[in-house]
């Protein structure tokens, strides 16, 4: 059975509805003045056809007219509450838009912020200048530093020894910590270049050259 078979002339579908053919030609009128649609229902040789479904919304009208309701009202509730949900999906989807929009600036405000702290993450440890301090055979630099090189004298040498060996354990100690307190204060490049980084040889105490002598 096609669906233009399953439609109801208009005598028949008053009968349904228990209404005279001109109030059902009336509720057709008010439905497609509301929907602005004059083809809303279907035609056949310029006779309206209703569809069960038809029925079923004009049926719903007729309550909300029983209720108090004008026709008017009933069909504004019933019929143009189509385009009513169109309206509302429609401002629905432009928000939800509008998120992804405020969503994707975000992401990109933490992508900067990620990217500018990176340098500070790379700069070295401060705890890496303390491989810089020199090893405490290399301390006799420091001192040679200051005068030029120059080779010393017999009597310089003895009495270095004496003086040496009559220091305690806890003077040595202190001139040592002295000589590395005073190197850490003097003012230092900020990068290392490569040949700094390089592993010096080791060189001989300077106790060792007064007996070398």
């Amino acid at each position: 059975m096609s669906e233009v078979s399953e439609q109801m002339k208009t005598s028949e579908a008053a009968k349904q509805l228990g209404v005279s053919e001109a109030t059902l030609r009336k509720y057709s009128q008010i439905v497609e003045k509301v929907t602005a649609n004059p083809a809303y229902f279907s035609h056949v040789k310029n006779a309206r056809r209703y569809s069960a479904e038809n029925l079923a919304d004009l049926k719903k009208m007729q309550e909300m007219n029983k209720e108090g309701k004008t026709l008017d009202q009933a069909a504004q509730e019933l019929f143009a509450g189509e385009d009513s949900k169109a309206d509302e999906l429609q401002e629905l989807k432009k928000n939800l838009a509008q998120k992804d929009e405020e969503i994707a600036a975000l992401k990109a405000q933490v992508a900067e912020l990620a990217q500018a702290m990176a340098p500070a993450e790379n700069k070295a440890d401060p705890a890496d200048d303390v491989l810089d301090l020199p090893d405490f055979d290399d301390l006799e630099d420091l001192g040679e530093a200051k005068e030029p090189d120059r080779p010393l004298t017999a009597e310089e040498k003895r009495a270095q020894v004496v003086a040496d060996m009559g220091k305690s354990t806890e003077e040595v100690r202190r001139d040592i910590m002295d000589k590395v307190q005073e190197n850490a204060q003097k003012a230092r490049p900020e990068f290392r270049t490569l040949a700094d980084m390089q592993l010096k040889p080791k060189k001989m105490p300077w106790w060792k050259k007064l007996f070398k002598g």
